[in-house]
């Protein structure tokens, strides 16, 4: 029987617990043995004045951009699936199948599913005064706002949801860092790079990670871990989690 390139190797799922299991799923099925220590928790904003006030003025808005999954995951927790929305942009695909399955059919998916891209794509689309609301979570980067504002737009920020640091795992996780008992770690965001950094803070871990493989699902991710010190293995050139199982399993095919 064909061995499969990730057969048997422990890797470190970091993300939220809401999407944690969809991922570990993936690796299974590839024969990689997930381990899952949430990193980070993600709620819903618990001071709702701001979005109820934002919401009750949808239809100023000409556009409505969402960042993630989450975002989008987060808004429809605010209003319901029957309420009229304006022009839809999103930055990925993950994104977009969020609201597909809303049956809710984004107009703009930019090619590269990060911020620069989505601001890029939208350049032909966006008249001076345009309204935009930017629905997003409280650590996402301004840089989408900026340039999108750049364009001529009057952008509103809409942050539905919060994301924290979770310590729940952190015993766990040093006991497997010290028993070397983790082959791959993985961040799918730039605060599960954030949370794990702030949790060894004070401790060896350069020590603790000197075997570890590091995957991080995108540029963005790749350079907060980089300005951190970690050194990044892998990084696939389309930021999902299949193209970074496949990246990962290219990895230990060339090693």
């Amino acid at each position: 029987m064909k061995t499969l390139p990730l057969q048997g190797k422990s890797i470190l799922v970091t993300r939220g617990k809401e999407q944690a299991n969809e991922f570990s799923a993936k690796l299974r099925k590839a024969g990689a043995c997930p381990i899952e220590i949430p990193l980070i928790s993600i709620s819903a904003v618990t001071e709702r004045e701001h979005v109820e006030k934002c919401l009750s003025r949808l239809s100023s808005y000409r556009w409505l951009v969402f960042t993630s999954a989450n975002g989008v995951r987060f808004f429809f927790s605010f209003i319901t699936d029957k309420t009229t929305l304006p022009h839809v942009a999103v930055v990925g695909t993950k994104t977009a199948h969020a609201l597909e399955k809303r049956g809710i059919h984004p107009d703009i998916i930019p090619d590269r599913f990060v911020a620069e891209g989505l601001a890029e794509a939208m350049k032909a689309a966006i008249e001076p005064g345009d309204r935009i609301l930017l629905v997003r979570g409280n650590l996402a980067r301004q840089n989408l706002k900026e340039e999108l504002a750049e364009l001529g737009a009057e952008v509103t920020d809409l942050v539905v949801y919060e994301t924290h640091l979770n310590e729940s795992g952190k015993e766990e996780l040093f006991h497997l860092l010290s028993k070397r008992a983790i082959d791959i770690m993985t961040f799918t965001s730039s605060s599960t790079v954030q949370s794990f950094m702030q949790m060894v803070e004070g401790e060896n871990w350069q020590e603790l990670i000197e075997s570890c493989v590091i995957a991080c699902i995108g540029p963005i991710t790749k350079h907060t871990a980089e300005q951190f010190g970690l050194t990044v293995h892998i990084c696939p050139d389309q930021y999902t989690i299949d193209d970074m199982i496949e990246a990962m399993e290219k990895f230990f095919i060339n090693r």
